[in-house]
């Protein structure tokens, strides 16, 4: 069986875990190619002209994938009016890796916006079955703040691409009714499959930590969306109404470092508030095991890969009713509040402290192993291309 997978955005701009599930799924014996398209402004021309090279299609040898890459130079407006262009661009590159590679017997598309929307065209021309895997958080269920990104102009492109998809996987419930209001007849077309992680890779390191300070650690780019502000504000809260001796470590970079760090040295924290900067994979996992628990602010989320990381490592976890979360924590594994509510999530870290040895470590990270690891995931994906063909 032969697999292509088109993604909406790949590596290096994003998109990671695409090409770790390409990966995984590979390494069962499935032969996947990957075809990249990549977005890119006028702009980038006259910082690298060898861009315009790139504009047809490459062929690189990346680990265990051959992946095929394009450039697409977007218009200098809104999206709206790339979408369409870009999707014809690919449908023109995927005709090339036709001509020389033969065709796939499965299309695996992430994401509606844009791949979806080129996927149908795809389908239609030559009638060849796609899976769609929708991860964008801008799709979960009942959230004001995800709801916003979703612009008019999304919606003809996602209904296109839900309707002609034969099968379509969701990383987590909360993104399904969204989905249905926009395509009310993908219901007997969709299945729940969870994002995976290495389990091998995040594991605990076996260190005792001593008791105090009690550690938190909290790991997210550093824009409104994840909740950094609340989480500030929350444990200004803890640390003013219950006196403890307790840290907060925050990874990650992003537009709002600076306000993040006015708002720390408003409430006197710069000695308690620790930013860590952007962190490569290795110095993820050594915060996580020099850490107690782990705490998340967000706003909106698909899913929450970086909770289930934590909790690989044993972690507990607090975070808040963003959408994915809510199938990922319950009470043997940490407490979940409402979005926006700092005073809610002060309480929850207390509570964290206070019963901190009633988690089991172990138990914790089995249950992460049983649903999310890495073979068992891409087992149910390949069920699914299995299905098609």
């Amino acid at each position: 069986m032969k697999v292509l997978v088109i993604p909406s955005w790949y590596p290096p701009d994003g998109g990671s875990f695409f090409r770790e599930q390409s990966e995984a799924i590979a390494q069962q014996g499935v032969k996947i190619d990957v075809l990249s398209l990549r977005i890119k402004g006028i702009k980038d021309i006259f910082k690298n002209p060898l861009l315009i090279k790139k504009r047809n299609i490459l062929k690189n040898k990346e680990d265990n994938l051959n992946v095929f890459r394009a450039v697409f130079f977007k218009y200098p407006l809104t999206e709206k009016y790339n979408i369409k262009p870009w999707s014809k661009k690919l449908l023109r590159i995927f005709e090339r890796y036709v001509k020389k590679e033969g065709y796939p017997d499965v299309i695996h598309i992430h994401s509606c916006l844009w791949a979806g929307y080129a996927a149908s065209m795809i389908a239609k021309k030559y009638n060849i079955p796609y899976v769609l895997t929708e991860h964008r958080s801008r799709f979960v269920e009942n959230n004001v703040f995800a709801q916003k990104k979703v612009k008019p102009f999304h919606v003809e492109c996602v209904k296109k691409s839900l309707k002609d998809a034969s099968k379509i996987i969701l990383v987590s419930e909360k993104l399904k009714k969204t989905l249905l209001n926009i395509e009310p007849e993908i219901g007997n077309r969709t299945i729940v499959i969870p994002n995976f992680i290495d389990t091998g890779f995040f594991k605990p390191n076996d260190i005792e930590l001593p008791k105090r300070p009690f550690v938190f650690f909290s790991l997210g780019n550093l824009v409104y969306t994840k909740g950094m502000d609340i989480l500030i504000k929350a444990f200004a809260i803890l640390k003013q109404n219950y006196k403890q001796d307790v840290l907060l470590k925050i990874g990650g970079g992003g537009n709002e470092l600076s306000k993040l760090k006015k708002l720390t040295a408003k409430y006197g924290l710069m000695q308690d508030i620790d930013f860590k900067g952007s962190l490569t994979r290795q110095q993820v996992v050594d915060e996580m095991n020099n850490s107690h628990a782990f705490v998340l602010a967000t706003r909106f989320e698909a899913f929450g890969v970086v909770l289930i990381e934590a909790m690989s490592c044993g972690l507990p976890v607090v975070c808040t009713k963003s959408g994915g979360p809510e199938n990922i924590i319950n009470p043997e594994n940490g407490y979940i509040v409402p979005v926006n509510a700092p005073t809610e999530l002060a309480i929850a870290m207390q509570s964290m402290i206070e019963n901190y040895s009633n988690f089991d470590k172990e138990k914790i990270r089995d249950d992460v192993i049983e649903k999310y690891g890495q073979d068992n995931v891409a087992n149910r994906v390949i069920s699914v291309y299995k299905e098609l063909v």
